[in-house]
């Protein structure tokens, strides 16, 4: 729930910004890089400080790779069946 709302503040954020000058528009952008590069080091720090406090953290990598693992190919490979299926079935071949 809080991260749709949070979706939708940053939404009317940007319609809004579209109202400002150009030279306003471009502060602000370049001030919203430097903030979303803090916030994701701070993620990153935090999510180090988690996996550090996992006891035999160095036994569950082999899980957690394997996993991580599962997780990027299934994905993957329905993404490319569902393309390859929807180009067969609706791209136009041209006349040879």
């Amino acid at each position: 729930m809080i991260e749709s709302l949070i979706m939708i503040v940053g939404a009317i954020a940007g319609y809004f910004m579209l109202r400002l000058k150009s030279s306003t528009q471009k502060n602000i952008t370049v001030l919203n890089g430097k903030i979303q590069i803090i916030i994701v080091a701070l993620i990153i720090f935090i999510m180090g400080i988690n996996l550090g406090s996992i006891d035999d953290f160095a036994q569950k990598m082999i899980t957690m790779g394997f996993q991580s693992l599962i997780f990027a190919i299934i994905p993957t490979a329905f993404s490319v069946a569902i393309v390859y299926f929807f180009s067969r079935k609706f791209i136009v071949k041209g006349n040879k």
